[in-house]
C-alpha cells in the first residue's frame, strides 16, 4: 500500500495541507482542481522533487520521505514527454533499464517497431507512449502523472486514457493523475479527489 499522511506544503500561500491518501495496488486516483491549487506541486513533493513542509509518504510501511527522488522508486510522467533528442526511441527507453526487452516494452503500448525510430519523428501521443513505456520499466511502485493528456487532440486523449488506464490496471500499478479535466479523471480514475 501506498499512503500519504498529513502531506502539508507552502510558498506565499498554502497549496495543500494536512493532505492524506490511501492507494491499494491497481488502484487510480485523480487529483483536479483549478490551475494554481497546487495540483503539480504536490506530485512533486510525493515524487521527491519538492520537500513537503510536513508530513509522510510511506510504501509498504517504509518512510520514503527522505529518500532522494531516484531512490524512492516512483514513476512520473509529464504534460509533455521528456525524452532525449539525441538518443531514438530504443536508447531513451534503455535509460530506464539497461537489460530490458525494448520489443516487450513497446508492445505494450502499441508501438511494436518503434526502437530505432527518432524522438522528432513521433506524434505528440507517440510521445507520450514513449514516456510511459520508460516510466513502467523503471517498475515503479507508483506512478504520478501530471496532465499527459491534455496536449493531445480530443480523439488521441481518449484512446490514450483508455490503454494507459488498462496498462496500469493489468501491471496492477496504482496511479495518482492531476488534472483540470473532469472527463479525463472520470474515464481515467477509480476515485477523484477535488483539491482546492
Amino acid at each position: 500500500m501506498f499512503s500519504c499522511v498529513g502531506l502539508s506544503k507552502s510558498f506565499d500561500k498554502t497549496l495543500f495541507d494536512d493532505f492524506n491518501l490511501e492507494l491499494e495496488p491497481g488502484e487510480i486516483v485523480a487529483i483536479t482542481g483549478p490551475s494554481g491549487c497546487g495540483k503539480t506541486t504536490l506530485l512533486r513533493c510525493i515524487s521527491g522533487l519538492e520537500n513537503l513542509d510536513k508530513g509522510e509518504i510511506l510504501f509498504s510501511g517504509h518512510n520514503i520521505t527522505n529518500l532522494p527522488a531516484e531512490e524512492r522508486k516512483i514513476g512520473l510522467i509529464f504534460q509533455k514527454p521528456v525524452l532525449y533528442p539525441h538518443l531514438n526511441v530504443g536508447k531513451n527507453l534503455k535509460l530506464a533499464s539497461k537489460n530490458a526487452d525494448i520489443s516487450v516494452a513497446l508492445d505494450e503500448v502499441n508501438l511494436s517497431g518503434f526502437e530505432k525510430r527518432s524522438v522528432h519523428t513521433l506524434s505528440g501521443g507517440e510521445g507520450q507512449r514513449v514516456a510511459l513505456a520508460r516510466a513502467l520499466l523503471a517498475e515503479p511502485s507508483v506512478l504520478l502523472l501530471d496532465e499527459p493528456f491534455s496536449s493531445l487532440d480530443e480523439e488521441l486523449s481518449k484512446k490514450l486514457v483508455i490503454d494507459v488506464r488498462n496498462l496500469l490496471k493489468k501491471r496492477n500499478c496504482p496511479a495518482i493523475l492531476v488534472t483540470h479535466n473532469n472527463i479525463i479523471a472520470k474515464d481515467f480514475a477509480d476515485i477523484i479527489i477535488s483539491l482546492n
